[in-house]
């Protein structure tokens, strides 16, 4: 078990109270974050210079996610690129726990830092998802919409809980095992035969990529049940993000629009609620409830025949305006928190 934990208090700019405590703790069960970050990781954190901010860390490892996902996207042979794929995985992965023990190293932790961590990675759940559907050639699958859907509902009920029990909580198959086990995925389609083998027919007609991705989505959606239990009861904004979640994967089912755009919908909503429960955590706001205007126009442009391409740019353009207004409220009460170059007391 890992625990880590940081206090301090952060006023308002501009306002006569105080954000609560900052207190970062984590309980870590995993197997392989222990022994991958003290034996592995640790290497490119002691080799990285102090003035350099973690949060530029942060932001580096998601530039390897988002030149993955449009690598394969723009090409006409995704699973050829599958090598490419699975170096920039690694870079993520790497950096991904690189920040947070380069922030501890350089005594440079703040709330800010782990909002973009913790933000960013649901954009990269998504790329995850998309980038194995994209390699395997099953991009047009509905079975993508119902992986990416656990998927988002994982990641937004383990955030809910960090925010009811003011600790965030991995397990035995966290987050890093999750990664390591796209990166295999990744490496596989190196080999020759990997198409033939992926493909193949397993149990009941389906192929060993889809029950593959089948059981991921049902841990990832154990993964959610496993935070309720904790908890202790069913908080409404998970549950609802449950629905709305379900509402919007259906539409976009039955909308039958390009891939990337589904992806990205769906992504962004769940962008929209994750985000406001991790700020919403971090600056002791209420609870957020998940955003409903998005599946009431993908709901409406299915009803009414429209085109699935402009109903759901409509959505996607809504709900980034959204993303872009919340992360600015962010940064206005922890922007300071930002920098380019770590101060030399550090």
């Amino acid at each position: 078990m890992l625990a880590t934990s940081r206090g301090q208090s952060f006023p308002y700019p501009g306002v006569h109270s105080e954000l609560p405590a900052y207190r970062y703790t984590c309980e870590d069960r995993s197997v392989l974050v222990r022994p991958f970050c003290r034996y592995f990781v640790r290497w490119f954190v002691i080799w990285m210079p102090a003035a350099v901010p973690a949060n530029l860390l942060t932001l580096g490892s998601s530039a390897c996610m988002w030149a993955m996902i449009f690598m394969t996207a723009f090409s006409t042979g995704p699973a050829s690129l599958a090598g490419w794929c699975a170096v920039l995985m690694a870079g993520y992965v790497i950096y991904d726990h690189a920040d947070g023990m380069h922030s501890r190293r350089t005594g440079t932790s703040s709330p800010l830092g782990e909002y973009l961590d913790h933000y960013t990675d649901i954009f990269h759940g998504g790329i995850s998802v998309a980038v194995m559907f994209l390699v395997a050639g099953s991009a047009e699958s509905p079975l993508m919409i119902v992986v990416l859907w656990a998927v988002l509902l994982a990641g937004a009920a383990t955030m809910a809980e960090e925010r009811e029990r003011g600790q965030l909580f991995f397990g035995l198959m966290g987050p890093l095992e999750a990664m390591l086990l796209t990166w295999f995925f990744l490496v596989s389609w190196c080999w020759s035969g990997a198409a033939a083998w992926w493909h193949a027919p397993l149990a009941g007609g389906f192929t060993v990529f889809e029950c593959v991705m089948g059981a991921g989505a049902v841990g990832s959606v154990m993964t959610a049940v496993a935070c309720v239990r904790r908890i202790g009861r069913v908080p409404a904004g998970p549950a609802w993000y449950a629905v709305s979640g379900a509402g919007l994967a259906a539409g976009c089912f039955y909308a039958d629009g390009p891939w990337w755009l589904t992806v990205g919908v769906m992504t962004l909503h769940g962008a929209d609620f994750t985000g406001r429960v991790i700020a919403g955590h971090l600056r002791g706001t209420k609870r957020p409830q998940p955003d409903w205007v998005a599946v009431a126009l993908v709901t409406a442009g299915v009803m009414a025949g429209a085109s699935p391409l402009w109903t759901g740019v409509a959505a996607g353009v809504y709900l980034l305006v959204r993303a872009v207004m919340n992360t600015a409220k962010v940064f206005n009460v922890f922007g300071r928190h930002w920098r380019w170059v770590n101060p030399p007391a550090a």
